[in-house]
């Protein structure tokens, strides 16, 4: 990991350096990985884990005060630590098939520029069958989410990828982005594309009465006292000709019925994408199913394990690169074979200086 952390720039003037990035960065991931939320808490760990940590990284000058751990960060090139991140996360992604890339935003509530200003927003592309996050991208507030998302792609290589996204993103500029890059993608449909949306509509209301024994994909899942049924249907996507000139590149239309069951309560609903992919019912699916699963396995993990929406920091810059470094600190925990809880993996890394080893380091033996 480390050969990984040395990517990462430092803006700050020569006369600035009192404290190597290198190990500020070594210190603020164990910190997170060990239960820090903010620059104070990143500070205490260090003071009393600076043997451990010149184990690892010289630290020469000892453990800069919780101000200057702000000030650091400010000097480090925020691109140069998500594409530390990256280089890092494609190591270890899974490459067995085609990989499913869900994009998805989040709002970090406690984040801000200022006490007035609206919250940081965070996008992230997250490789649903690995579970990691490997690339983000933030702004000053929900507002600019397609904007990010547009930024975001243009660092990811999309040849061969399939990325899923919600219904805001089902936009050309989007879509013919990812195609012209070699890159598939799965677009939610709704209102905001009033007439894509009606025309889906219509298009599998007489595929269905036409054929009523259609070939699907059936998913089922049961817990929390509901009982959920998910049927996928695909097949070819026919637009009037004056919507074919508008969104050329799709191929396929998706829909997705949820039979839902809770208590003695039953409701039906369809969700409806279309896709420039060609698959099987099963592997839409899966992709869709991969994409709302994000919130669960990125976004709940973070606020569970991080507390992350309770994190107040009016230093957006700040607040940005420490979201980043608790997403790296999510993936590494993941990666840990051991087989316990997310939490519990937290905990032994807080009370165990060889188990946080394993986790940073990828030593770890399943136990």
């Amino acid at each position: 990991m480390l050969k990984h952390l040395d990517k990462i720039t430092d803006c700050r003037s020569h006369i600035n350096q009192e404290h190597d990035v290198i190990d500020i960065c070594f210190l603020v991931l164990s910190a997170v990985i060990s239960g820090a939320q903010s620059w104070a808490d990143c500070h205490e760990f260090g003071t009393l884990k600076l043997e451990w940590l010149r184990q690892h990284r010289p630290f020469a000058n000892g453990i800069p005060s919780q101000q200057s751990i702000g000030r650091i960060f400010r000097g480090v090139s925020k691109q140069s630590l998500l594409d530390a991140l990256m280089s890092w996360v494609n190591e270890h992604r899974i490459n067995t098939r085609q990989s499913s890339i869900a994009i998805d935003g989040k709002v970090l509530k406690g984040a801000k520029a200022s006490a007035s200003s609206s919250a940081l927003h965070m996008v992230t592309a997250y490789d649903t069958e690995s579970g990691l996050v490997f690339n983000a991208k933030s702004g000053a507030s929900k507002k600019s989410e397609l904007k990010l998302v547009q930024e975001l792609l243009t660092c990811l290589d999309l040849k061969s990828e399939l990325l899923t996204f919600d219904a805001l993103h089902c936009q050309t500029q989007t879509l013919d982005y990812i195609v012209k890059e070699g890159g598939d993608c799965i677009l939610q449909v709704k209102g905001n594309q009033p007439k894509l949306y009606e025309s889906v509509q219509a298009q599998f209301a007489d595929y269905i009465e036409k054929y009523p024994d259609a070939e699907c994909y059936t998913q089922d899942d049961n817990g929390h006292g509901r009982v959920e049924k998910r049927i996928t249907f695909q097949c070819p996507l026919n637009l009037p000709d004056e919507m074919k000139m508008k969104w050329p590149q799709l191929k396929t239309l998706i829909a997705v019925e949820r039979h839902r069951k809770v208590g003695n309560k039953t409701s039906i609903d369809t969700h409806f994408y279309v896709s420039s992919a060609v698959m099987t019912s099963k592997a839409f699916g899966c992709a869709i199913r991969a994409h709302w699963q994000t919130e669960n396995n990125q976004h709940w993990l973070l606020d569970t394990l991080f507390q992350e929406d309770k994190q107040k920091m009016y230093d957006e810059d700040g607040a940005s690169i420490l979201a980043i470094l608790r997403r790296w600190a999510l993936n590494l925990v993941k990666l840990h074979p051991a087989k316990t809880s997310q939490n519990q993996k937290f905990n032994r890394a807080c009370w165990s200086d060889d188990f946080r080893e394993e986790i940073i380091f990828g030593t770890g033996q399943k136990v």
